[in-house]
């Protein structure tokens, strides 16, 4: 494994090739110790001694940018949570409405450019540093890693530029130029022998042609994804740390279960009891509490499947579920949110690694302590997306699900944006219309060339 240093935002991470700052722990195998300064001029960035520092850069930007914003604001305007932030642009975030000169429309993009950017920028040097990048392990895992950035972008942004450029990209060029890079890094993979990080781009592949509506490409990609992988995104709580912790923890805590799930074990306002929660992968504080902006009601979740000390029991059972920590681990890929993707795409009578359709969708029930169903046609469609909400939850898939499933014209309203009066509707009144995150003023003002 390597030990590389990473540095939060406010410093330097291969910032637009000026410097570098490696960090947190990465899922590479080698077992090895890069002693490195904090910062290296962009004149020495081409040696390549520095192939490893490179490629933990990469792997160091995204994480950082992974729970805060792309999961926490970007689960924001979903129903996965609400928020109980003070802060009015993010209230209005929360509460789907989102203009494109507020702070959190700048950040993400910001975010979501910066993890691309990294990936990118070190895929051109690999190519001229590596004796053999067609057949390196760190080429394939850098090139995974700008997969899953389009991906990102193309399920968040409503459109975006790239590298300064003048043409705004939609999101479903944004999911090609995924595919493309996630075909590139299969091969390589392939050739290294590296069969963890061709696991990865097989299921970032998936989820990039979900994205696409390419339905073969998910089928095929996703099929070939082993049944005990997962790809963790890693923190540690001496360098980066997951600051979801903050988000739930203390009386400043922000994020609460939204009333869609929660309808399911009780009523939102209400004392909802241990005993009525029996899906452990949906599991929160019984009682509703208000936190940093002492008005909204919340019900604190527990780790959900997504995070890494997720224990898959009730909070009546002797081992209970925990919260979230600043070293808690989040899934980026697996083989559950492959087989998630394979089944969307597969249709109501489809058949795959977990038999039919409707086998699978059991399974999930079986999980979540519910009895199996016998449902075809949409009726099990709504129960895949239904399963879907639980096994992801938190996990930075909602935006684009729901996005997808109403381009789709999905009528299921469970499958759909929250609308109506917000939970807080003293405060935010009724839920805005927003569906992505804006391409942001600071981008119309400091790229020259975009109009």
């Amino acid at each position: 494994m390597f030990q590389f240093r990473a540095m939060r935002r406010g410093r330097l991470i291969l910032a637009a090739g000026v410097a570098i700052a490696v960090s947190a722990c990465s899922q590479v195998d080698e077992l090895m110790e890069v002693n490195n300064p904090d910062a290296i001029p962009e004149d020495a960035l081409d040696d390549a001694t520095l192939v490893d520092v490179l490629t933990n850069s990469v792997i160091g930007r995204f994480a950082a940018e992974y729970d805060d914003p792309i999961i926490w604001a970007g689960s924001h305007p979903t129903d996965d949570q609400v928020s109980g932030i003070n802060w009015p642009t993010t209230q209005e975030l929360g509460a789907r409405r989102l203009a494109y000169d507020a702070g959190p429309a700048n950040d993400m993009f910001r975010a979501l450019s910066r993890a691309r950017f990294m990936a990118d920028s070190v895929t051109t040097r690999l190519g001229n540093l590596l004796e053999n990048p067609q057949s390196d392990r760190r080429m394939a895992l850098v090139l995974a890693y700008s997969g899953y950035s389009y991906t990102l972008m193309a399920e968040i942004m409503c459109e975006a530029t790239i590298n300064v450029g003048a043409e705004r990209y939609t999101p479903a060029q944004l999911a090609d130029m995924a595919i493309a890079k996630f075909q590139a890094a299969i091969p390589i993979a392939q050739a290294a022998g590296a069969d963890d990080v061709l696991n990865l781009a097989r299921t970032g592949l998936a989820r990039a042609a979900t994205a696409a509506g390419d339905q073969a490409l998910v089928m095929s990609a996703a099929a070939d994804v082993p049944a005990d992988f997962i790809w963790w995104v890693e923190y540690k709580e001496s360098a980066l740390e997951n600051t979801l912790d903050d988000n739930v923890t203390g009386a400043n805590h922000t994020i609460g279960v939204h009333p869609r799930l929660l309808k399911a074990w009780g009523t939102y306002g209400e004392v909802i009891p241990i005993e009525a929660q029996t899906d452990p992968r949906v599991q929160f504080n019984p009682n509703p509490r208000t936190g940093h902006d002492a008005r909204t009601i919340l019900y604190t979740p527990y780790q959900p499947l997504s995070y890494e000390d997720y224990t898959g029991t009730l909070q009546t059972d002797a081992v209970k579920p925990v919260v979230f920590n600043p070293d808690t681990d989040i899934r980026l890929g697996s083989y559950l949110d492959a087989m998630h993707n394979y089944y969307e795409a597969a249709g109501p009578t489809g058949t795959g690694p977990e038999g039919s359709t409707l086998d699978f969708v059991n399974s999930r029930r079986a999980v979540g302590n519910q009895a199996p169903v016998n449902l075809s046609g949409d009726a099990l469609m709504t129960e895949l997306r239904e399963q879907r909400m639980r096994d992801l939850f938190l996990g930075g898939f909602r935006l684009g699900d729901l996005r997808r499933w109403k381009a789709q014209g999905i009528n299921d309203p469970d499958s759909q944006f929250p609308t109506g009066p917000h939970p807080n509707t003293s405060v935010l009144g009724q839920y805005g219309d927003l569906e992505c995150f804006p391409l942001p003023i600071a981008e119309f003002v400091g790229n020259p060339n975009l109009n």
